[in-house]
């Protein structure tokens, strides 16, 4: 409603301004009471007026309204090919059919969740945004809290939910990553206990704490039938539709996680992670009825989207091991680490290496020879070494001064102790964080409704050029950096340039200059693929 009143309220001064114009015009010449009497005019005919419900339909009915619904680990084969696997997701096919989608988006690095879902509504890359990994490095001698990224203060990007502010649009998150305190107007972020329960109402507690406005939570489960007996992404569905409902929302963002945490558990293409992908598009079908139900199904974009794709798993490396075992990290009689000149940020399919000391060129040198060494052995756990100047083409953590790629099937742990080498766990068969231009981490992109090109499809397109089409379906102008720009061939009118352009590093380039560099792992026809879809 706080567009409506401020819509309200300058509509009312134009009215005001142009009869006092008027009227000023009949009274000039004449004494102050005059011009005073015309001033009284005008507010009384602004208060016979009815500028209210019939002007803000009709301005309403002129804008434009997107709905972002990230599934969280969505692989683009599960839409591409949908009968090859026997899935039955008549809504995402029905999306993919209707609207406009990518075989594949290639993301940021490291390819998990919170620098992906950063990228998505800011078009920028981890050393732009400034959401380098899920969780904030912690040294290995201070205690492990397992914080992640949860405040958008740390986001040093424009937002897709700032832009909308600025231009007056209402908006409305929930479960988006990132969006603790941010200006988002109807708000449930993303905030767990790393400790203790991630799911169910001991969660939903947590997260009402820091929902905007207070009560917003507690407003939604009263509306939900039997909300304790719904999965957590029945509950977030159930949000997204009440909000669409009783709010309107210009922007909304969603995000659904089970996908994600089954494929963890079980793989991609696992039997049960078919299952979840139907109970996905089932939500989807809720979500999309409701954008019928408000009214908006003639004026809204959807964005289906993933952060990621996925890798099976069936081996553990753990780089610290190595570091303790070259006398990198110290241990004392309890087995506490309580020295470390390199450590280890684990990223499922990569790890950073942070130095105590980025300046100690010895240590450096010595843990590139350790990993050199890893990377020679036959069938090694250890794809590559990656440097910083790659780092820095592809916006990596500027804090790094390595990462380390991880071969296939192979996973990085973060232990220092044991075996460096290990059997994959019973309950960790799938994860995701490796370079992103790997064929299995590719995500995915559909756009349907209003100001979408039906029919069109694109080979590849990069993470950060969804955003600045966000912004263009929405009408809002984004501080995008000068990498990213709208997809113009899913757009039914291409977008004018935007004016206002972030400046960016050099080290910013476009993806074709990335993989002409390098990506020894993409085929020659898929790296041409790419080359054609990137600017």
């Amino acid at each position: 409603m706080r567009w409506h009143h401020e819509h309200t309220r300058q509509r009312a001064h134009a009215v005001i301004g142009r009869w006092r114009s008027r009227l000023r015009c009949r009274f000039r010449g004449r004494s102050g009471v005059g011009r005073w009497l015309a001033v009284g005019l005008a507010f009384l005919f602004v208060s016979v007026v009815p500028l209210h419900a019939p002007q803000f339909a009709a301005a309403e009915s002129a804008e434009a309204h997107v709905v972002v619904i990230s599934i969280d680990g969505l692989v683009p084969e599960y839409y591409r090919n949908p009968d090859r696997y026997g899935l039955k997701i008549p809504t995402l096919r029905r999306l993919r059919n209707e609207g406009a989608f990518a075989d594949g988006v290639i993301g940021v690095y490291p390819s998990v969740t919170y620098p992906s879902h950063t990228a998505i509504v800011t078009g920028a890359r981890p050393r732009d945004h400034g959401i380098y990994f899920n969780r904030l490095f912690e040294e290995p001698t201070a205690p492990q809290t397992g914080r992640w990224y949860w405040w958008a203060s740390a986001i040093r990007s424009d937002t897709l939910w700032a832009a909308a502010r600025r231009a007056g649009r209402r908006t409305a998150a929930i479960s988006w990553p990132v969006t603790v305190d941010a200006e988002i107007d109807h708000n449930i972020p993303e905030i767990f206990d790393p400790r203790a329960a991630q799911s169910g109402p001991p969660a939903w507690q947590l997260v009402a704490q820091y929902a905007r406005p207070a009560g917003l939570v507690e407003e939604i489960l009263r509306a939900v039938e039997k909300p304790d007996a719904l999965e957590d992404d029945d509950l977030r569905a159930e949000a997204a539709v009440y909000l669409l409902k009783r709010f309107r929302p210009h922007l909304l963002l969603v995000h659904l996680i089970q996908l994600d945490s089954v494929q963890h558990r079980t793989g991609p293409h696992s039997k049960e992670a078919y299952a979840e992908l139907e109970k996905q598009d089932a939500r989807l079908a809720r979500i999309l009825e409701a954008i019928g139900q408000a009214g908006l199904q003639e004026r809204t974009t959807v964005a289906i989207v993933s952060d990621h794709g996925f890798m099976p798993v069936e081996r553990e490396f753990h780089p610290g091991v190595v570091l303790a075992q070259a006398g990198l990290v110290r241990f004392d009689s309890d087995g506490r680490i309580v020295e470390w000149r390199a450590a280890v940020w684990s990223n499922g399919g990569s790890a950073a290496i942070l130095l105590r000391d980025p300046s100690d060129e010895e240590t450096r040198q010595t843990v590139r020879r350790l990993f050199d060494e890893w990377v020679r052995r036959p069938g090694s756990p250890l794809l590559r070494v990656i440097e910083a100047e790659e780092l820095e083409r592809w916006g990596a953590a500027p804090t790094a001064a390595f990462f380390l790629e991880a071969a296939d099937f192979c996973a990085f742990g973060g232990d220092y102790r044991g075996e460096a080498v290990r059997p994959a766990r019973p309950t960790y068969r799938g994860t995701h964080g490796y370079l992103p231009d790997r064929p299995q981490m590719f995500a995915s992109l559909i756009l349907w409704g209003r100001g979408v090109r039906r029919g069109a499809r694109a080979p590849v397109v990069n993470m950060t050029d969804i955003a600045p089409t966000l912004a263009a379906l929405l009408g809002v102008e984004l501080k995008a950096p000068a990498y990213s720009r709208p997809i113009a061939a899913f757009l039914e009118q291409s977008p004018a340039e935007p004016t206002s352009r972030a400046h960016v590093s050099s080290a910013s380039v476009p993806m074709a200059q990335i993989l002409s560099a390098r990506s020894p792992r993409v085929s020659s026809q898929m790296r041409e693929r790419v080359l054609r879809a990137s600017p």
